[in-house]
C-alpha cells in the first residue's frame, strides 16, 4: 500500500487525509513518470560511458 502510494504521488495524488485511495489515472500516471526517469537515467549512463 505505501509503494502504490508513492507511485501515486509522482501521478499528481496528493494523499491527503480525506482523498481516500488513490486512483488508476494517478497511479498510471505516476508509473509513466517513474518509467520515464528511469529511461532518463540509463541514457545518462550509456552516453556517459562514451
Amino acid at each position: 500500500n505505501d509503494v502504490l502510494r508513492l507511485i501515486a504521488r509522482q501521478g499528481g495524488f496528493l494523499g491527503r487525509k480525506g482523498d481516500g485511495e488513490p486512483g488508476v489515472k494517478s497511479i498510471w500516471l505516476g508509473l509513466q513518470r517513474i518509467r520515464d526517469v528511469a529511461a532518463g537515467i540509463k541514457y545518462a549512463k550509456e552516453s556517459h560511458d562514451l
